[in-house]
């Protein structure tokens, strides 16, 4: 997919036109954005893999992306920058610059909060109506990997270079638990229901139910010494099923039973004997139908599976997914994200309950920096 030119610092307007149409057809509506190695972001409709925009802001790579539910999307890159943008208007909204290093890890919570990570070990919490910085504090002695905001919001995980997984009261802005984890890990997610968080490092897959501290692990038996291929994306379909995306480009399905157990892999159907298929580098969940898989090769899968076959008393079969399409972006595919059209409509956590806002609003902040 080629990228379509366009002016600088705002996205075409015919993708808000293409989702409304897609959502009065009966499509889903949503759209996929796609950060690349060079800096650039790419659009596509979901439903029929139609292109909506493509540019370039940043001028590093493209380490972290995230999308609200009411279509904010932020993006992190090698740049030590933040670039802002909204997609339900097709407009860039500007430009935050307080880590001192590339930013590697971000997430929106409901309409109110931006939480950031950085390669400088930083964290800064923002307050998403007027992209107040709230709170700044150390998160990790070396870079943050990765970051996972709780569903109730008032709580965040993280993980640092440092080997360490740490638990944060977002209401306070203190440190609430240290989780004991073997490897760095490169990837966080919460259950559905918030119940348990996945942990995900190269050698192995984690999944801790808060309340018990009980620890489900899942190591590839064939993968060991020289051999070993490394695991590097994980996303939950459904509070008993998990998707394991691996460097041979493979996807494995999990489900939560006495142990996390493998129950198929996802078919290899399109890839001519001895042409290497690439690797895995996203994984993400489009809505309760639709996984999407990411490859390095610049293509993206996208996979539709019955969401009633993704609850604990459940075990899915490698026939339960059916592959709807294939984008081929013609670029180096770093990360993924979705919005989807109407789920501002939904009730939404706006805010935490009186008296627990997350990250209080202290003055300790300092004002962003914004381009326009």
């Amino acid at each position: 997919m080629k990228k379509k030119s366009g002016r600088a610092g705002r996205l075409r307007q015919e993708e808000v036109e293409a989702v409304d149409e897609a959502s009065q057809e009966g499509g889903s509506g949503a759209t996929v954005v796609v950060g690349t190695y060079e800096g650039g972001l790419l659009g596509f409709n979901l439903d029929d893999g139609a292109q909506t925009f493509g540019y370039a802001p940043h001028t590093g790579c493209i380490k972290a992306l995230h999308c609200s539910q009411v279509g904010k999307l932020a993006s992190g890159s090698t740049d030590n920058t933040i670039r802002l943008f909204d997609l339900a208007k097709g407009v860039e909204l500007g430009e935050l610059q307080e880590h001192e290093d590339s930013v590697c890890a971000l997430q929106f919570w409901g309409t109110s909060t931006l939480v950031t990570g950085s390669s400088d070990g930083q964290v800064c919490i923002w307050r998403c109506g007027d992209y107040e910085l709230l709170l700044k504090f150390r998160g990790h002695k070396a870079a943050v990997a990765c970051l996972a905001i709780h569903p109730s919001g008032r709580m965040m995980a993280s993980a640092g270079r440092d080997g360490r997984l740490q638990l944060w009261d977002l209401t306070r802005g203190t440190s609430a638990a240290h989780l004991s984890v073997n490897e760095t890990v490169d990837v966080l997610e919460w259950s559905p229901s918030g119940k348990s968080i996945a942990a995900l490092s190269s050698k192995e897959l984690q999944v801790v139910e808060i309340e018990s501290s009980t620890t489900m692990s899942f190591k590839d038996p064939n993968s060991t010494g020289f051999m070993r291929v490394p695991l590097v994306a994980a996303a939950f379909l459904g509070e008993g099923v998990l998707a394991l995306g691996d460097g041979k480009g493979e996807v494995r399905i999990l489900v939560r039973a006495a142990a996390l157990e493998e129950v198929c892999k996802l078919p290899i159907d399109d890839v001519a004997p001895g042409t290497p298929r690439g690797r895995v580098k996203a994984l993400l969940r489009a809505d309760q139908n639709h996984l999407l898989v990411g490859m390095s090769s610049g293509s993206v899968e996208v996979w539709r599976y019955p969401a009633k076959k993704m609850t604990l008393k459940e075990r899915p079969a490698a026939t339960d997914f059916t592959k709807v399409q294939v984008v081929d972006t013609q670029t180096r595919l770093t990360c993924l994200a979705v919005w989807k059209p109407g789920q501002e409509l939904s009730r939404l956590p706006d805010e935490a309950p009186k008296g627990k806002r997350p990250a209080a609003e202290n003055g300790s902040g300092k004002k962003k920096k914004r381009k326009t």
